[in-house]
């Protein structure tokens, strides 16, 4: 983007004259910058092409001001001098943010992973009786029918079926999307949010140990809530680095990991009824813990969250292995590798359950001081 265009973009704002600008690598999709001005510093966003869906922005911006209502660390969607927040140039999409200083997501820094767990439930609670916007309904991100697409992709892409020593892992493969479909047919009536879309690493800002921005809902849509907090397990909860070699995912879930974010993702619903003002006012008369029980996970969603973990790994694997190139000479070694995450999870799926049920019935509270 020219220096040109973001004066021509600045000129509907009152930020102030551009001093300096500089692009970063936040966003695999859209084009950012960081601009300074005479102003301030401002965080500016032009759109992807495939991103310009007009109806849907105005949702996630309503969300945006929904979320900085209630005191959660979303940035500040600047207005322009017309009022709006979404800026149409030359049928380009632009936003500007205010900019939050802040530094990447640690790995091996438990306060940050702890952070991230909490934040994630305080999220959710504070959505989940935020106005339903129809335009953010995409329809299903993952399904057993999805997996099976995904599968016959990677068999015509890599002609895995003209392969006979290939035959018996395509067959494990087809056996688990036939499991996961009977699985999911009981999965019904799941409870539905606006779910952040892509909580991950790159889209947390810290300062010391605090987590002070969530950024980015670009992905913001309308799903079961336990879609996010399955991505979310799969994310922080994996080990790192891993024992699988040739996918996306590192591992199997460290089972400390898996219960800790648990914990702290609980307790993001706790601290939000003691410390913010969103919360309904009937809260107030009501015992803490039947408000948990009416917002936190259900019982359905509990069965529910295994299968999605297990469906996301094999759906994504499959995905990814179909876009990057013709089938390796390793191909059976990358193929044991899906269908151990596979077996992983069928395997471990009742003391999935069995920990998400101890969390529930054993408190939320993991006890640390900046919380509590």
């Amino acid at each position: 983007m020219a220096e040109e265009v973001i004066r021509r973009v600045l000129a509907n704002y009152d930020l102030g004259e551009l001093r300096s600008a500089r692009r970063v690598g936040r966003g695999f999709v859209n084009e950012n910058w960081i601009v300074d001005t005479t102003r301030d510093r401002f965080f500016l966003k032009r759109r992807h092409p495939e991103l310009r869906n007009h109806n849907l922005i105005c949702a996630q911006h309503a969300l945006n001001k929904h979320l900085r209502e209630s005191g959660f660390p979303a940035p500040a969607i600047l207005h322009t001098t017309a009022g709006e927040t979404l800026l149409v140039l030359d049928g380009d999409y632009f936003e500007i943010q205010e900019h939050i200083e802040g530094v990447p997501y640690e790995h091996t820094n438990d306060a940050h992973f702890q952070a991230a767990a909490f934040m994630l439930g305080n999220y959710h609670a504070c959505v989940h009786d935020f106005t339903f916007h129809p335009h953010c309904d995409l329809g299903d991100l993952y399904s057993p029918p999805i997996l099976a697409e995904h599968l016959t992709s990677l068999i015509n892409f890599w002609e895995l079926d003209r392969d006979p020593a290939l035959a018996q892992i395509l067959k494990q493969l087809a056996s688990h999307a036939a499991d996961l479909a009977v699985q999911f047919s009981e999965h019904h009536g799941l409870p539905c949010l606006i779910i952040h879309g892509d909580y991950h690493a790159g889209n947390l800002l810290f300062q010391g140990d605090r987590l002070v921005g969530v950024v980015d809902f670009d992905k913001a849509c309308w799903q079961p809530r336990v879609v996010e907090l399955a991505e979310a397990l799969i994310y922080f909860a994996s080990p790192c680095p891993g024992h699988l070699k040739h996918l996306v995912y590192p591992g199997f879930l460290d089972w400390d990991k898996l219960e800790s974010f648990l914990r702290y993702y609980s307790y993001g619903f706790s601290l939000a009824e003691k410390e913010t003002p969103w919360l309904p006012s009937l809260v107030q008369n009501r015992d803490r813990v039947d408000y948990l029980k009416d917002i936190f996970l259900k019982d359905k969603e509990i069965f529910a969250l295994p299968n999605y973990i297990c469906c996301i790994w094999l759906s994504i694997s499959l995905k990814c292995l179909a876009e990057k190139d013709a089938c390796p000479a390793p191909a059976s070694e990358v193929l044991r590798e899906i269908v151990d995450l596979g077996d992983w999870s069928v395997t471990n799926r009742q003391r999935m359950i069995g920990t998400i049920c101890s969390v529930i019935q054993t408190g939320s509270d993991p006890g640390v001081g900046e919380y509590s």
